[in-house]
């Protein structure tokens, strides 16, 4: 019997001292999945929104119980919707695209925030989370349509235009800005909602080439996500 209570009181204390240790712990690992909703800032202007999705995991150190630094690395596609008319192309030898012409702009990026956390608790099991700091992203691939009325000089012409969004006549590929985020934690579960500003310019570095546009070319991302903690 003695040693029945002598097991049952170690059981109980490991029990414990695992449940403080996984309240408490100093980092943790997660998978994060959201649905992204991109543009771009074009010369102050911002084209209608495209939605994408992002997938990626996360590493977070736990300074405390309510300060935390998130990293990680995801796969998000982010872009515009650029519908009715504009100009296209570099100085000189503008396209202006028709009033039915619309362009998507697709990015594929690989990317790594660095965010810091604090939390708040709400109930007993929950807490509010709110978070902020830079981004680093680099574009893997996409590509980048116009179909319309294309005006060439004292031509027009209606079809399809389709160019890689990045590369030597493309985009920039390194993208850096800011982020700030607000969420939920039910404890092993994050929801929440961040907001990406890009602070870089990566519109073409030679000379601009159809589809691309030659104002100041940045992106905007919203993103709602699930963070589960392993």
């Amino acid at each position: 019997m003695r040693h029945f209570f002598g097991l049952t009181f170690t059981t109980l204390l490991l029990t414990t001292a695992f449940t403080l240790s996984a309240q408490n712990r100093p980092f943790e690992f997660g998978l994060k999945a959201g649905l992204n909703r991109s543009s771009l800032a074009l010369n102050n202007d911002l084209p209608s929104a495209k939605f994408g999705f992002n997938i990626g995991l996360t590493a977070t150190a736990n300074f405390s119980k309510n300060f935390f630094l998130q990293s990680g690395l995801s796969l998000s596609m982010k872009g515009a919707k650029i519908e009715g008319k504009a100009p296209i192309g570099f100085p000189g030898w503008a396209l202006v695209a028709g009033q039915d012409a619309q362009l998507i702009s697709n990015q594929l990026y690989l990317q790594a925030p660095v965010y810091l956390g604090y939390k708040i608790a709400l109930t007993p099991g929950t807490k509010l989370v709110l978070s902020a700091g830079p981004y680093v992203a680099y574009g893997l691939g996409g590509k980048t349509k116009l179909t319309g009325d294309i005006i060439y000089g004292d031509m027009i012409d209606h079809g399809t235009i389709e160019e890689q969004t990045f590369g030597n006549r493309g985009l920039q590929r390194l993208d850096l800005g800011i982020g700030t985020g607000i969420g939920v934690d039910f404890g092993q579960t994050v929801v929440g909602f961040t907001y990406e500003v890009g602070l870089r310019d990566i519109r073409p570095q030679s000379d601009t080439y159809f589809p691309f546009y030659v104002s100041s070319y940045k992106n905007r991302n919203a993103s709602l996500f699930v963070d589960y903690k392993f």
